[in-house]
């Protein structure tokens, strides 16, 4: 008897997993085929250059498409740098299975040219020690083994991250984008989007000189003046201070905000 016939009866899918199943063939469907190479079987030394099907030509276009070139030398080189990272230890040649795996992993990062491509297989590259170094961390037996595969572990993984980094840079072209999500206003302040002078002088309008904004006392604004408001004695430890004289008939009063403006004469052209 076989073994298949040794195997359990499985049920229909139920509802859910019917719908599950219509949702993933219409993504499968959206998804780009990746490259793939034929069977690998009885190859011993030298890797099966064909595709899985009859249109040799076909298979090459799709070769160098993959990796991002219009050299057939180049991403055949590139090919068999996948296959030799992809193999199993001691093994010559990978199987169809690891093969085109590593190759649908440079698909789906789709380079877009030989940079690319060369960042893409070390990223395979990459992955695929790291998740060796996992498993045998995973499986060590001793506190020496779980370290020593760990740390080569954390190594490997913050280098793809690395990698995936300059993958980004390069296809932005170097420039870098910064989205600001959320602005804080607080009471007496100002949002001001663009270059702001925080010294120096600036135009005044209307007129033949210019103000000068830079170190001049002010008054205090926002959280600060709402402090000194709900305790004014805070602005000195001295609540029995000496008071200042005034000119008759002026009576007391409130200080007005120090707001001193400067004009300064530039010479007209």
């Amino acid at each position: 008897m076989s073994d298949e016939q040794d195997q359990p009866q499985l049920p229909e899918p139920d509802h859910r997993q019917k719908l599950a199943i219509q949702k993933a063939a219409v993504r499968y469907e959206k998804r780009p085929e990746p490259l793939s190479y034929g069977s690998q079987a009885g190859m011993t030394n030298k890797m099966n250059g064909k595709g899985k099907h009859s249109d040799d030509a076909g298979h090459i276009l799709q070769v160098v498409d993959a990796f991002g070139t219009a050299s057939p030398e180049f991403a055949q080189h590139n090919a068999g740098r996948v296959a030799a990272v992809m193999r199993q230890r001691g093994a010559a040649i990978p199987d169809e299975t690891e093969l085109n795996a590593g190759l649908a992993a440079v698909s789906g990062i789709a380079p877009e040219n030989e940079a690319e491509a060369m960042l893409a297989v070390q990223m395979v590259g990459t992955h695929e020690v790291a998740m060796e170094m996992l498993t045998k961390a995973k499986r060590a037996e001793t506190t020496d083994q779980l370290e020593r595969y760990g740390s080569l572990a954390t190594k490997l993984l913050r280098t793809y991250t690395t990698q995936l980094e300059a993958l980004a840079k390069l296809r932005r072209g170097g420039s870098q984008k910064v989205t600001v999500e959320h602005v804080h206003v607080y009471e007496g302040g100002q949002a001001i989007v663009g270059n702001v002078p925080t010294q120096g002088a600036q135009p005044r309008q209307g007129g033949g000189g210019r103000q000068e904004t830079g170190h001049q006392p002010h008054a205090l604004t926002g959280p600060a003046a709402l402090a000194f408001q709900a305790d004014p004695e805070m602005l000195c430890s001295n609540t029995d201070r000496d008071a200042v004289s005034i000119a008759s008939g002026e009576g007391k009063g409130a200080v007005p905000d120090a707001r001193r403006i400067r004009r300064k004469r530039s010479a007209k052209g």
